[in-house]
């Protein structure tokens, strides 16, 4: 203990420490945040950087450049990844329980003030490294972007910045590592807008701008390898109907997509770790990978093939195995191995892997609009270009599955390198959004949380979960015995400004109340006021809370009974006072008006 309070004391002295205490005496918090942005940025831009060179460095030695070709040791390969993910996270990081997807850094955005453990901001990237270079069905933009939020949010704990600055740094995080893997500045920062933020200000953009467009140059600078390449063609007008219903089958495989990943996850989910679940899980991921050598690893050598019309030959060699005519082999190939890639990815993750479902989304949708465009140039109703949407298709599942539309325009709009199919993204993606929203309400990262209870109340309501209904008791209530007579009753409430009585026993009880609406039929009737006992008059069907109820709990009262103004509060059966509506508005109020001060907005 000694030596702690000596390094306390050290720190004290220390001047950087003193600096960061105090720095607001020597530079804006703004400019400080811009700051901030820019150091986030640069760690998390190289730890993509590692991350991705290392992912493809390992494929290109287990792969041999036959990426297409059918190998048995893919049936070996997940399964191997998903193991050495396990153990790195058990045995070498000493994780028991280890949070995996970004559902994880949404809800401690809202519910844990962006507090985010300092082992995330290096076991995602180990853990997903060995599981997608080893064939696991997945993509490592979660994981960068998990890794690159708790890299700015551990960063905003050590500079002493508040809530809502680690909020915006773990933003920053995030659309460092989008930006960087991708090289899509603005997709970066759209995605952590879009995604992660719930309400961010003008001043909020600089620090996310800078953080993005700092993690491109230095993801430029040090790795030039684009994960899509492609050059876009002009849009003919007259494919817009083909576009809007491409936008409705978006959406559908995008619900698919969801409902698919959730239940797998949800039944199979291998949450004590245990490696003989992980390895026969990872044997199905082989297995399926054996059936379609396209399920292997993230999916971006696959369409990129598909980009620069190499995917074809692959597609005729397997055609010359069949009996089957090539469209039909073709045709069936790519619509099983699309509703298959969903089922691969959960698997990989349920069993211990570790990776996202951003990937296999524009997988997804690479495929779906290649089967679409093939169709209608087949049954020559119309002439498609394929590739157009094949990249279409991207941005349109991506905004289904992640309930994220201008993530999807944007980030496929710089991927392509320009905005020349700007207008069908904004077709399909609005379309696939909606489509998906008017089916499934919840995105892939929130369909957990939502299930667990945790977005049924907005975030900002939280703050009446930190207060308990003692908080607004009012205890002024002059209160009777049963055994009270009518005119001791009116003798009390002559002298009062109250309107509601509590009826307690001699021990304290509550048995039921008194109220003046109640009183009026017998108030002016004297005759009756020595007759009457309050025990035969007061009302016992009475709505009542817990003394250890929160304000929140106190809310879903007031809003399941909106005819009633007044809850007498117990302790077990004892009368301990009353809560009024008009008192809980007013420090409803207040609270709001606290929290919303705190807002950046």
């Amino acid at each position: 203990m000694s030596q702690q309070i000596k390094y306390i004391r050290f720190l004290l002295k220390y001047p950087v420490y003193k600096f960061f205490k105090q720095r607001n005496k020597y530079i804006s918090n703004q400019s400080f945040l811009i700051i901030a942005s820019i150091l986030v940025a640069i760690v998390v831009a190289f730890a993509a950087i590692l991350l991705k060179a290392g992912i493809h460095w390992l494929e290109s030695v287990l792969l041999n450049k036959s990426f297409l070709e059918l190998r048995y040791q893919y049936l070996i390969y997940p399964v191997v990844g998903i193991v050495l993910s396990l153990v790195f996270i058990r045995y070498v990081f000493r994780l028991k329980h280890f949070e995996k997807g970004l559902a994880s850094i949404i809800y401690r955005i809202n519910y844990k003030k962006g507090n985010i453990d300092e082992h995330h901001t290096y076991a995602h990237m180990v853990s997903s490294a060995f599981t997608v270079s080893l064939g696991g069905s997945v993509g490592v933009e979660a994981p960068i972007a998990i890794t690159g939020s708790a890299i700015g949010s551990n960063l905003a704990k050590r500079l002493f910045l508040s809530d809502n600055d680690r909020n915006l740094l773990l933003a920053c995080g995030a659309s460092a590592g989008i930006s960087a893997i991708f090289n899509t500045p603005i997709g970066g920062v759209i995605f952590a807008l879009e995604v992660l933020l719930r309400r961010v200000n003008i001043s909020a953009f600089v620090p996310l701008l800078i953080a993005s467009a700092t993690a491109a140059v230095i993801s430029n600078i040090f790795y030039q390898g684009q994960l899509i390449v492609f050059s876009a063609k002009p849009w003919e007008p007259a494919s817009v109907p083909f576009y809007a219903l491409f936008a409705v089958l978006c959406g559908l495989i995008s619900v698919y997509t969801i409902w698919v990943i959730y239940g797998i996850e949800n039944k199979f989910n291998n949450r004590h770790q245990k490696f003989l679940i992980a390895i026969f899980q990872g044997f199905i991921v082989g297995g399926l990978i054996l059936f379609s050598p396209l399920l292997y690893g993230e999916g971006y050598f696959v369409i990129n093939q598909i980009l620069n019309g190499t995917f074809d030959t692959f597609m005729k060699d397997i055609a010359l195995q069949s009996d089957f005519g090539y469209q039909v082999v073709f045709l069936s190939f790519v619509f099983i191995t699309l509703l298959l890639k969903p089922i691969a990815a959960a698997l990989t993750v349920s069993s211990g892997g570790n990776g996202g479902i951003f990937a296999p989304s524009l997988f997804i949708g690479a495929l779906l609009g290649l089967l679409f465009a093939r169709l209608v140039n087949i049954s020559g109703i119309a002439e498609l270009n394929e590739l157009n949407f094949v990249v279409i298709g991207m941005a349109g599942v991506l905004s289904g599955v992640l309930s994220a539309p201008l993530t999807g325009i944007f980030m496929i709009a710089e991927a392509a390198g320009g905005y020349t199919l700007f207008v069908p993204l904004m077709i399909v993606s609005a379309g696939s959004f909606f489509v998906t929203r008017l089916i499934e309400p919840n995105s892939i990262y929130t369909k957990k949380l939502a299930s667990n209870g945790l977005l049924q109340k907005a975030p900002e309501l939280e703050v009446l979960n930190e207060l308990s209904v003692r908080a607004i008791l009012e205890t002024d209530f002059p209160s009777f015995r049963p055994d009270d007579s009518l005119r001791r009753v009116t003798e009390v409430v002559s002298g009062t400004r109250r309107n509601v009585f509590p009826v307690v026993k001699r021990n304290g009880n509550f048995i039921g109340l008194l109220t003046m609406g109640h009183l009026r039929a017998y108030i002016f009737k004297q005759e009756l006021y020595d007759k009457i006992k309050v025990s035969e008059i007061l009302v016992q069907d009475i709505i009542t809370a817990d003394i250890n109820d929160t304000l929140s709990d106190l809310m879903q009262q007031y809003e399941q009974y909106p005819e009633v103004f007044y809850i007498p509060v117990l302790d077990q059966d004892k009368y301990l006072g009353f809560i009024s509506k008009s008192t809980f508005l007013n420090k409803y109020k207040e609270l709001m008006k606290e929290w919303s001060e705190k807002q950046p907005i």
